[in-house]
């Protein structure tokens, strides 16, 4: 497996996966905000392939923090194809989310995860991670 920075060409794939995770995209909506975030400075995308197919993604925004000295990061979206998942994929994006909060100077690094997640959780909590709160969301259309 290889894990490497996302791109516009893996708009299709990253479409698909955002689907199996709750997010339908088109392929256009992808594309377009990929290349939004690879402008950022604050956000990096990442995915990981197997013989040539995108099987998982993960990205992170940094940002400061008023609670921490320090900057934090926080993982916006981790998903792994349901075909590759219990192998090890799933890992490997959080070690690498981890690594590149920790180069960027981090202190913390964090996630949101719906409530009917529980094999996240689950997972989540194996890699480390303790729960701490609530997250509470209103669309601004």
């Amino acid at each position: 497996m290889e894990c490497r920075p996302a791109s516009a060409e893996d708009a299709d794939r990253v479409a698909e996966l955002l689907e199996q995770l709750g997010y339908p995209a088109s392929p256009e909506a992808a594309a377009r905000r990929l290349q939004a975030l690879a402008a950022s400075r604050q956000d990096d995308v990442w995915v990981v392939e197997r013989d040539g197919t995108v099987v998982g993604l993960v990205a992170i925004h940094v940002s400061g923090s008023l609670e921490r000295d320090g900057d934090v990061a926080k993982i916006s979206a981790i998903v792994v194809d349901e075909a590759a998942r219990r192998q090890g994929v799933g890992e490997q994006l959080m070690a690498l989310a981890e690594r590149k909060a920790r180069r960027r100077g981090c202190v913390q690094l964090f996630l949101t995860t719906a409530e009917r997640r529980k094999d996240a959780h689950a997972f989540y909590r194996r890699l480390g991670f303790e729960e701490t709160g609530r997250r509470f969301a209103k669309a601004l259309d």
